[in-house]
């Protein structure tokens, strides 16, 4: 069954175990083609006889006008003409190609193809995002260029009348200068009065913004004995406020003085224009600052070395530590206390990365390059995310639906099984009544009598590991009835596999106090990771023998369960890696038990079980 959606389309005999990995696999090219219409896929891979087919080149090119970043994969024997296998490739640039579709480096291949599609596809966004940028800069050029124009106009005509009216055009340019050069509206204000003053004679110029220039004009003709000039001043083509200017009564404006007032309003106008862009791009900057600041996850921008550029305040408690001490500004120094970059770092890229510490923390590293100067290097944008609980969650839900499942399982398997084994017990014993020891079949029907109670015996078993640990009522349970019934639920795989089951219980009975069925389902899970590395060395070696070794063994205030195998070393056998081993390790904490792991002297691989408040009983 697909899933909603993948990243591969595996077209052949694939193994089906692939489809844990997101895969889709059709059986040709047929399937193939009809999965295409309602789904996207970055990976395909297929045969090179499904190459050679006459539909192929169909269905290759609409795939990639589809997707034109895909990734082919092509399955080549070995003895394949070089010469054709050139031909295909110049003609279906395969990015990778196998002998078998059980190839060793399967999976690296796939997820190498995967990341060249991912690669590709981020290509085709940036350049998307670069032509949209050059629109929009080949549009605000033309409007600057607009913009130029009509002040390249206005300064024109300007020029022309400054000409005609000698020092006082000198006069004002000196003002426009400074007034360009002014920071706020009183800074305006007396420039322009230092200015007018001599070239028209002003006594008094003010700037107010609208509504108050209604107001003030309306003040100046009741209270008070001047002759005003209000000219509007317009930003964008509306009407931002009014800039007065004041002089004696006897001496009104004339008609020439007044254009001449009115242009300069218009700069006026501009430098109130570009104070008021100024203010709001430092409110802009403000509000970016406050918003990069505010965020919980460290965000970091380094160059090509590593070199922390700048940072939130996120991070800068950590850089001043690093500055006290003089010490390096490397990202995987200041964040990781490592002397190097951190394994699997791909700047540009999202990747995960775990932290050097006591308690290990895994973060999700989302990477952007970013290419400020055509001349120089890009330098990366690294947002760093803490997802230690949000792994830790993933793994309870998946543990949490995979016994959900388990449980309708042994439901279903209790109701299939239960009243047929029940019949053939009967019958079995009925028959058994009826026949004399001396028969030849007696021992047969002993044997299946004892058969069908062996089958009772393990739906039973497994019914009682799906069932709700918590509905037990605790007391002492026997570690040697827990330890068999873990064995009941992995009998299968110890026999199929041919793995030996080693047993050396004690006596006398040890208990402790617990939910039978909640114990049995952290030894099962302990006894799965050994099982797991037993099957994982007998993969990799032929003629190799599996061998489990369980021992039980007690003292006065110390019980021990010690399970061994002789599977693939773990690399940190203090810290075996597995969400079963995690799921068993909090079972066990809920009993008062620790659970520690180690190499032994043969190499073998220990997990000791050690409960501290044993129940001894004979």
């Amino acid at each position: 069954m697909r899933t909603l959606k993948a990243s591969f389309l595996l077209i052949g005999p694939w193994d089906p175990r692939l489809q844990e990995l997101g895969a889709h696999i059709a059986t040709d090219l047929q399937q193939a083609w009809h999965w295409m219409q309602d789904s996207t896929y970055d990976v395909v891979a297929l045969s090179v006889t499904l190459i050679l087919g006459k539909r192929f080149p169909e269905f290759y090119e609409e795939i990639k006008r589809s997707s034109p970043g895909i990734q082919f994969i092509a399955v080549v024997p070995e003895d394949f003409s070089a010469h054709q296998m050139a031909y295909l490739h110049e003609e279906f640039n395969f990015s990778r190609m196998m002998t078998s579709f059980n190839d060793a480096d399967l999976e690296t291949h796939l997820f190498s193809a995967l990341e060249e599609a991912n690669q590709r596809k981020q290509d085709e966004n940036l350049a998307l995002l670069i032509r949209e940028q050059t629109a929009q800069l080949k549009r605000l050029q033309i409007e600057l260029e607009e913009r130029v124009q009509k002040r390249t106009k206005f300064l024109t005509e300007a020029r022309r009348k400054l000409f005609l009216t000698n020092s006082r055009i000198e006069g004002f340019k000196r003002a426009l200068m400074a007034v360009h050069q002014a920071s706020s509206v009183g800074e305006i204000e007396q420039l322009l009065n230092d200015s007018m003053a001599a070239t028209v004679q002003t006594s008094w110029i003010r700037l107010f913004y609208h509504p108050q220039d209604e107001l003030f004009a309306r003040q100046v003709q009741a209270q008070l004995n001047f002759t005003q000039l209000q000219v509007p001043l317009f930003r964008h083509h509306e009407k931002v406020g009014s800039i007065f200017f004041l002089r004696a009564p006897d001496h009104p404006f004339t008609r020439e003085e007044s254009d001449f007032l009115t242009r300069v309003a218009e700069a006026v106008a501009l430098a109130l224009d570009r104070i008021q862009k100024l203010k709001e791009s430092e409110s802009l900057k403000e509000q970016w600052e406050a918003t990069f600041n505010s965020m919980s996850d460290p965000v970091v921008l380094i160059d090509t070395n590593y070199d922390i550029i700048q940072s939130n305040k996120a991070l800068d408690e950590r850089l001043r530590e690093q500055e006290k001490e003089q010490t390096s500004r490397k990202c995987y120094k200041v964040l990781f206390n490592r002397d190097e970059p951190c394994p699997g770092c791909q700047r540009g890229s999202n990747f995960r990365v775990q932290s050097r510490s006591s308690t290990p923390r895994s973060f999700d590293v989302f990477s952007q390059s970013l290419l400020l100067d055509s001349d120089k290097p890009p330098v990366f944008v690294n947002l760093y995310h803490d997802i230690t609980q949000q792994l830790k969650m993933e793994r309870q839900i998946l543990e949490s639906a995979k016994m959900a499942e388990l449980g309708t399982i042994g439901s279903s398997i209790a109701h299939e099984l239960n009243n047929p084994l029940g019949g053939i017990l009967s019958f079995t014993q009925l028959i058994k009544m009826d026949m004399s020891p001396d028969n030849p079949l007696y021992p047969d029907i002993v044997e299946m009598e004892a058969g069908v109670q062996r089958c009772k015996e393990i739906v039973q078993n497994l019914l009682g590991f799906t069932r709700n640990p918590n509905a037990d009522q605790e007391g002492d349970v026997s570690l040697k009835e827990a330890c068999l019934r873990a064995l009941k639920i992995v009998e299968l795989q110890t026999k199929s596999q041919g793995i030996e089951v080693k047993l050396h219980f004690p006596g006398e009975d040890i208990a402790v106090r617990g939910h039978l069925n909640l114990l049995a389902q952290g030894l099962k899970n302990v006894l799965q990771s050994s099982i797991d590395r037993v099957t994982d060395r007998s993969r990799h070696e032929k003629g190799f023998r599996g061998i489990l070794d369980i021992e039980i063994s007690a003292a006065l205030d110390l019980a021990q369960i010690l399970i061994k195998d002789n599977g693939t070393p773990e690399k940190n056998p203090s810290l075996p890696i597995g969400l079963g081993v995690s799921v068993a390790s909090q079972i066990l904490r809920d009993h008062e038990a620790d659970l520690e792991f180690s190499a032994g002297p043969g190499q073998e691989n220990l997990a000791k079980i050690s409960f501290s408040r044993p129940v001894l009983r004979s």
